[in-house]
């Protein structure tokens, strides 16, 4: 399926609330991508990652200056998995988890 963005907030803790043409809306958190750093590192400040970000004119995606971009179907598919699934026929992908440490080696 291809998604068009309706609507995008960004959240200063680098979530963004999208709103997709079917009505569709969610949060994405996009923080564990921004904390990788390199290409992303001027988003990593709240300010610009909220001021700076737009949906493309075309509404496949969000955009920022710095020639950082995500799709629209990429961001549906980081979070409804399970649609990604259905369009593609495999396995959803489990959700990205933070190691912790271990108590008795912290």
């Amino acid at each position: 399926m291809l998604y068009r963005i309706e609507k995008a907030v960004a959240h200063a803790d680098h979530t963004v609330t999208v709103t997709w043409s079917d009505g569709v809306e969610a949060v994405v958190d996009l923080g564990p991508v921004v904390e990788k750093g390199k290409v992303f590192a001027a988003m990593q400040d709240p300010a610009y990652f909220g001021d700076h970000m737009r949906v493309a004119d075309d509404r496949l995606g969000l955009e920022w200056p710095n020639r950082v971009d995500f799709s629209a179907d990429g961001l549906r598919f980081m979070v409804f998995p399970e649609e990604a699934a259905e369009e593609f026929g495999a396995a959803p992908a489990r959700p990205a988890r933070r190691a912790m440490p271990h108590p008795a080696t912290s």
